[in-house]
């Protein structure tokens, strides 16, 4: 036998000694209460995770590996947080278990476990933020449509006929007149104004821009409004000027009476003038 075998046969001979004097060591450490007591918390640990009571289990593993640091029990941990369904713990610890035995004999099983885990826990909290932003929308606060407009009921106007020397006649159509006046500037102004909100809209829906529901509600019920004003106002100066004209023709026996009457009703808007004389 050659100097370099011989050699080698003893530091490999030197290397065995040394891994069973650590060994050795590592187990003359614990005295044999400390032994006691990590079996017993081992043999408690079974028993909950035979009965499927996986964080007791987890406890008692817990308690044994701090005595005498056996990497197993990091694997027993690992299985009960799998089973309780606490995936990233249970990853923790496989993951902490193989770097205590990088060459154990289940480390394919462990390394596929490993892979398994980390596709579920991607998927769980892929799923967990489509769930939020789902719960987002739906919170979104609901637009309200805009209450139709109120018509209050019609009213009669009735200028009674002149009892005296005067001439009501002109003082009634001038204000009838002014009336009408107002009623058709009304109608002009909010009409433009229901023009504008339509025009809104088209350039809106042109540019892709969001519908707004509110700005269609206003539009109609402004242009209600011009219809009803264009209509109203037109009758009052009507009857204005017709009584205008008549109170320079009035006679000894009196003076003409007018009634006017706005028509609102269903699809209907207009108004209605009776001169009794």
């Amino acid at each position: 036998m050659n100097v370099m075998s011989l050699r080698l046969i003893l530091s490999v001979l030197m290397g065995v000694a040394v891994v069973v004097s650590v060994g050795g060591r590592a187990e003359a450490q614990l005295s044999a209460d400390q032994k006691a007591e990590m079996r017993q918390h081992y043999e408690k640990a079974t028993r909950a995770y035979d009965v499927e009571k996986y964080p007791e289990a987890v406890d008692e593993y817990q308690k044994a590996y701090e005595i005498g640091g056996d990497p197993a029990m990091l694997y027993n941990i690992a299985q009960a947080y799998r089973l309780n369904d606490q995936l990233p713990d249970a990853l923790h610890f496989y993951r902490r278990y193989l770097q205590r035995s990088p060459n154990a004999r289940n480390r394919e099983d462990v390394e596929r476990k490993i892979a398994d885990l980390e596709v579920t826990i991607e998927a769980r909290r892929k799923a967990a933020e489509a769930n939020a932003a789902a719960a987002k929308l739906r919170a979104a606060p609901v637009v309200t449509p805009a209450p139709a407009p109120y018509f209050p009921p019609p009213q009669v106007i009735t200028v009674p006929p002149a009892k005296s020397t005067g001439n009501p006649q002109r003082v009634v159509g001038i204000v009838l007149v002014s009336a009408g006046a107002a009623g058709l500037i009304t109608a002009g102004i909010t009409g433009y104004l229901a023009g504008k909100k339509g025009d809104d809209l088209t350039t809106a829906s042109k540019n892709g821009g969001v519908f707004d529901p509110s700005l269609e509600s206003s539009g109609k019920s402004l242009n209600t409004v011009a219809i009803v004003s264009v209509i109203g106002g037109g009758a009052l100066a009507v009857v204005g000027t017709v009584l205008l004209v008549l109170s320079h023709k009035g006679t000894e026996s009196g003076a003409p009476a007018a009634t006017v009457a706005p028509v609102i009703g269903m699809g209907t808007v207009g108004a209605s003038a009776l001169l009794t004389f």
